[in-house]
């Protein structure tokens, strides 16, 4: 599971199956039917049933994930009116915008904490750093998105940096098939190469320079906050570019990844 993919995981809890849920109707926990569902469901079981002698571990995982799924259902219902807003935002209401949305995005995170928790018991060694290090990146990335009122994404609010970026938008799937970025493609971030690391970087660059174009730099910015702690698991680590506002982040990815 130590591939791009794991930082999906989370999406994979949530379609388990072609369409129908696991039964847990048995009293006896290790009973798992596994009948017509998913290779991520199955492998799954095999993970917590293996690292913990039992499917109780895989129940709990299932259990949560339904929890996190009704909690992000009420975030679901919030969408149309963080599009509404958006559109409708100005300078004099960014600020009120930003502290409404930007803290209804940490109550988000939250609602994985729990199968987060209980997900961990049936991880590796190198799935669990990977978690650890997720984990920390995205609300650490929100922080930096909200700061100064949303500064980052308000000049998207800017009709040119907007067209600029639309109109590069392609371009930079360009450099990602150009280069058979790692990303798309489930390179093992453990098992990396230097000609792998040199094409992620190309990858970056040919994005730096595209988002510099639309005075956009702060994208690659995100980008790095997000992509960096996870090569720092790997041989890329020093290739690594650090963005300006992260070196309180790469001392927190520091610490989780000696957790256990």
């Amino acid at each position: 599971m130590s591939k791009w993919s794991v930082i999906l995981l989370f999406i994979g809890l949530f379609v388990v199956s072609d369409g129908s849920p696991l039964s847990h109707e048995s009293s006896d926990s290790d009973e798992v039917d596994t009948t017509g569902h998913s290779t991520f469901t199955i492998n799954l079981i095999k993970k917590c049933k293996k690292n913990t002698g039992s499917n109780a571990a895989f129940w709990a995982v299932m259990e949560s994930a339904e929890k996190t799924s009704i909690c992000l259902s009420e975030f679901n219902i919030k969408a149309h009116s963080f599009k509404t807003d958006f559109d409708h935002m100005t300078n004099a209401t960014r600020t009120a915008f930003f502290k409404k949305y930007c803290s209804e995005g940490r109550l988000l995170f939250s609602c994985f904490d729990d199968v987060q928790a209980h997900l961990r018991p049936c991880l590796g060694e190198r799935d669990l750093k990977i978690l650890n290090v997720t984990q920390t990146v995205f609300p650490e990335t929100l922080d930096y998105v909200c700061k100064n009122d949303g500064e980052i994404i308000y000049k998207l609010k800017d009709q040119t940096r907007y067209e600029c970026f639309t109109q590069k938008f392609d371009q930079v799937f360009e450099c990602a098939r150009n280069g058979e970025t790692g990303v798309f493609y489930g390179w093992d971030i453990f098992e990396l190469t230097q000609d792998q690391c040199s094409i992620l970087m190309a990858f970056r660059e040919c994005l730096k320079n595209t988002m510099d174009t639309c005075d956009l730099s702060d994208v690659v910015s995100l980008y790095d906050m997000i992509v960096n702690p996870i090569l720092r698991l790997s041989l890329c680590a020093n290739s690594t570019e650090k963005p300006k506002d992260e070196t309180h982040q790469e001392n927190s990815t520091d610490e989780v990844l000696n957790r256990e």
